[in-house]
């Protein structure tokens, strides 16, 4: 069976931080947790997000204005996985 793929929000203390898409559910939380691992502690040192010691963390099916985004995105960021990453906020990440 083949899975098409469906468009997914990350979300820290309730801001919507970027957009991707994954074929499953638990596909979006691995890329979430790669993702904040790797990149959660430049997000918090660029001041884009207040830290609160204790961040909520979240990955949901994106909405529409967050589905348009990812669409019309001119450019975006591309993972190490070669996932597109379309970001919400004012955000470019340090490259390893």
């Amino acid at each position: 069976m083949s899975f098409s793929n469906s468009t997914f929000t990350v979300e820290i203390n309730g801001a919507a931080i970027f957009v991707f898409q994954a074929k499953r559910q638990s596909d979006a939380e691995e890329i979430c947790r790669e993702w904040t691992e790797g990149y959660l502690p430049d997000l918090l040192a660029k001041e884009v997000l207040v830290y609160d010691g204790n961040p909520s963390i979240k990955v949901r099916l994106a909405r529409a204005n967050e589905l348009a985004a990812y669409r019309d995105a001119p450019d975006a960021f591309t993972s190490p996985d070669d996932v597109k990453l379309v970001y919400l906020v004012d955000y470019s990440p340090s490259r390893t």
